[in-house]
């Protein structure tokens, strides 16, 4: 057995650790990304619906800091507003806003419920975390991009 410098024993076989896994924790709820979708969803219904002329969410400044520091839209610019109208049923204001606001909400509510099951509490029976197909998040990113090219054109306008 070897001592320390204070004259206690240092162990010297290997410690086996056995890993915990907690079921259902709430760490696992805060990492998962549907449970973010929802926060997003849920915000989107309680926040009051922005005006069709407003250039911010509650009066707060502006928080794109490419718009900011360039001046220029950026491919997103808009999506908060109109998610937020979308989530109060303003469709019209919601494609000003951004068109691509009331897909990505329904996008995000199919999400949600789709892998609430793996939380146990399934709106949708599936019984096992669904992922996203590559072909959503490829196709959201082209059609952003071309929005986004036809704000820069003039084809659509930038909101305020």
């Amino acid at each position: 057995m070897m001592y320390g410098a204070t004259g206690i024993a240092l162990a010297t076989n290997r410690v086996s650790v056995i890993p915990v896994k907690p079921s259902k924790s709430i760490y696992k709820v805060i990492t998962a990304d549907w449970f973010w979708a929802l926060c997003i969803v849920l915000g989107a219904v309680v926040i009051p619906s922005p005006k069709p002329d407003a250039s911010t969410v509650l009066g707060l400044p502006k928080l794109c800091i490419i718009r900011n520091i360039t001046g220029i839209a950026c491919p997103g610019c808009g999506m908060t507003r109109s998610l937020i109208a979308s989530a109060h049923l303003h469709l019209q204001d919601a494609i000003t806003f951004h068109p691509l606001g009331p897909v990505v909400l329904v996008l995000l509510i199919t999400y949600s419920a789709v892998n609430f099951r793996r939380f146990g509490i399934g709106l949708i029976k599936t019984g096992y975390h669904k992922p996203i197909p590559r072909i959503v998040p490829t196709t959201l990113a082209v059609c952003f991009a071309i929005i986004w090219l036809a704000r820069i054109l003039g084809f659509i306008p930038t909101p305020a």
